[in-house]
């Protein structure tokens, strides 16, 4: 019996300067809600002490907070624990649901009216539910909870001026009686409602911060939330009858074990192959960054960096060249200390900023081989933001489409093996992206063993996107699949490998997967548009200074002969283990790999390389060293021990298997005809 009575508490106060949040479930539109609520003007950073995005906006004349997706305001993970706080201190919620799901959604939105905070309700993805036969009484809903509720379509901005309009009349719902007499005893101890609500369903921090002690009745509130919700879902939804869309039946073929199998393969060689490998890797590219940056973009800068720190200076009638982008600067400062010890001091005008070593230093560092508006701004602009995008379009298409989930369903049981659910997937296909990133996302798994599981995958056996469209690039010039298949067995056995040994090494077991499964639909282009460049943006901005930092360190080491005794010193290892080209460059992507992983896949791009070689260096590069940034966040979520395990595992196993591929390749590659 769905019973309820008007709350004590006050409707909000139709101030100016309000703290507002989105809440809402997955997948129901909360993010896009919030872009066309506060448009271009949205800041995210990380919550404190987290890092996990929280995205921060004005909503007319209040500010709005959008919190992570949650099925509810408890501390159960952290997404749930950030929404709790910052719900728990704000003037007012707009509650965001989906029409397609109201029988899920309501439970929070009950949740919060019990709580008492005052609310605006947002029924969401309306268009979607109308074109399934879903009608919905919206007066009705309104008047059954107790507070205002709006339809929107949030991808096309449909309904977003009416929330405008309507978000100063937000107010307390009305609540159930059952839960007020369970959680009376509570309020009566001085403890504020929406905290005594949640003492109540067993949250232990706010009882601990409270002081108080009571009966865990989660159960029996969430059993009655649950009936209310079904009651009112019956009286206020109108499903049409039997009727089955396209999509439905596509979501349904997705699924199964072997046609899904089969779709999942054609989707990964669509997007990882064709789209970065052959178009963008081995056409945008050779525009982009060979014809752009190397024709057009270095050599002009190179010339007005060369106005500005010549790179000749003349004493006692000798003249001392510094050529940019050599080893030769070293001794040539050396030969020009001998000849300025020998002149007279009028004969040679000396101060610090004329120094040649300075000078060169200097214009090594900005126009240098590894200069920071050389190789930085060439790489990242012309070789890795194409490359970026197209990795973050097809990721686009692939989550607003709501294919994702499906693959986590898929490939569920195959994950068990090696100790993950199927939700690991989205942080395994992030790490596409960027390993640093997707090891930040390990968060959403149930449990501390999935969590270390997945990061060593991560920091071991998965290429990040400017990695990825290089290897796609390098052994799509070989022709035939047989490199392809070498590397991706190898690639592949090594994650299935350390997945099987930390299986068995962890105590413990993978739980049962829980996911949301959103309807299947058309991508919107402009929600992919916006995705592809905002997150491909932000990756940008993450990279910089890393590069920028590589780049003069790099440099000073040339020109000092650090980076000189390093090659030395590695070459043995990728001559001869490795079997590459005694080329410098090879040993120097090793160093820029420490630093920023997918600066290691760059030199490569200009060494000829045999097909034996081409998939021995990419097999190494792949299974690499993470770089500093994701080295750091390993540290910070996993513990110092656990990152330092899993960075001096990927540089064993990657130069062990690299070096028994060198062994076993040339003689099969030969065979075949390569």
């Amino acid at each position: 019996m769905f019973a309820i009575e008007p709350s004590a508490q006050a409707p909000v106060k139709n101030e100016k300067g309000r703290k507002l949040v989105l809440a809402g479930n997955p997948n129901v539109g909360k993010s896009a809600l919030f872009n066309a609520l506060t448009g271009m003007n949205a800041d995210v950073s990380n919550y404190p002490g987290t890092t996990i995005d929280v995205s921060y906006g004005r909503l007319v004349n209040d500010r709005l907070v959008d919190t992570p997706g949650a099925y509810g305001v408890s501390a159960f993970n952290d997404e749930e624990r950030i929404a709790r706080d910052l719900i728990l201190a704000a003037d007012g919620v707009i509650n965001v649901v989906s029409a397609l799901s109201l029988e899920r959604d309501l439970f929070l939105t009950l949740q919060l009216i019990d709580m008492g905070m005052p609310l605006l309700l947002v029924v969401n993805q309306w268009d979607e539910a109308l074109a399934q036969g879903i009608k919905i009484d919206l007066e009705q809903l309104s008047t059954l909870l107790g507070v205002p509720a709006l339809s929107a379509v949030a991808v096309k901005g449909e309904g977003v001026a009416e929330i405008k309009e309507k978000v100063s009349c937000c107010r307390a719902g009305l609540d159930n009686r059952q839960i007020n007499e369970m959680i009376s005893g509570i309020i009566s101890s001085g403890v504020p409602r929406s905290y005594a609500l949640l003492i109540a369903e067993g949250d232990q921090e706010l009882a601990t911060k409270y002081g108080v002690t009571s009966k865990d009745n989660c159960l029996d509130i969430y059993q009655l939330r649950r009936q209310l919700v079904n009651d009112l879902v019956q009286k206020v939804v109108i499903q049409a009858a039997n009727k089955k869309r396209l999509s439905a039946r596509i979501g349904r073929l997705l699924l199964h074990p072997l046609y899904g199998g089969i779709i999942s393969l054609a989707v990964c060689y669509l997007i990882f192959y064709q789209l970065l490998g052959v178009f963008v890797a081995g056409k945008v590219v050779d525009i982009t960054e060979k014809q752009l940056m190397k024709v057009h973009y270095e050599p002009n800068l190179r010339r007005v960096i060369a106005t500005i720190f010549p790179s000749t200076i003349a004493v006692n009638g000798a003249r001392f060249d510094f050529p940019e982008g050599t080893l030769s600067a070293p001794l040539e400062t050396k030969r020009f200390e001998e000849a300025r010890v020998q002149a007279n001091p009028e004969e040679v005008e000396y101060d610090f900023w004329s120094h040649p070593s300075f000078k060169a230093v200097i214009g090594n560092s900005l126009a240098g081989e590894y200069g920071i508006l050389t190789l930085t701004v060439t790489y990242l602009f012309g070789l890795l933001f194409p490359l970026v995008l197209a990795f973050y379009f097809g990721l686009s298409l692939l989550e607003d489409s709501g294919y994702l989930p499906r693959l986590a369903v898929l490939v569920d049981r195959l994950l068990n093996k090696i100790g993950l659910t199927g939700r690991a997937i989205i942080p395994l296909i992030l790490g596409l992206g960027c390993v640093t990133m997707a090891t930040v996302t390990t968060r959403l798994l149930s449990s501390p063993r999935e969590k270390i599981i997945a990061t060593a995958l991560l920091g071991i056996a998965i290429p990040c996107s400017a990695q990825l469209g290089i290897v796609s690039g390098t052994l799509a010039k070989l022709g035939g699949a047989l490199p392809w298949a070498i590397y991706g067995a190898i690639v592949f056995g090594m994650l299935a490998f350390t997945g099987f040994l930390l299986n068995k090494i962890l105590p413990g077991k993978s739980g049962a997967l829980m996911i949301d499964l959103p309807p299947m639909r058309l991508p919107r282009a402009g929600n992919v548009l916006n995705k592809t460049w905002t997150k491909s943006w932000n990756f940008m901005l993450e990279s910089i200074p890393m590069f920028c930092i590589a780049g003069i360190v790099v440099t000073v080491g040339q020109m000092t002969g650090a980076l000189d005794w390093f090659i030395k010193l590695l070459q043995p290892l990728s001559v001869g283990w490795l079997g590459l080209p005694n080329d410098p460059r090879i040993p120097t992507t090793f160093i820029l790999g420490i630093v920023r992983r997918d600066f290691a896949a760059f030199g490569l791009t200009d060494v000829a390389l045999s097909a034996a070689q081409a998939v021995v260096a990419m097999v190494v590069i792949t299974l690499f060293v993470p770089c500093i940034a994701t080295v750091g966040v390993m540290i910070k979520e996993r513990g110092f021990k656990i990152a330092m395990i899993i960075w001096l595992g990927s540089w064993l196993f990657a130069f062990l298997i690299g070096g028994l591929l060198a062994q076993l390749l040339p003689g099969f590659f030969k065979f075949c005809g390569y």
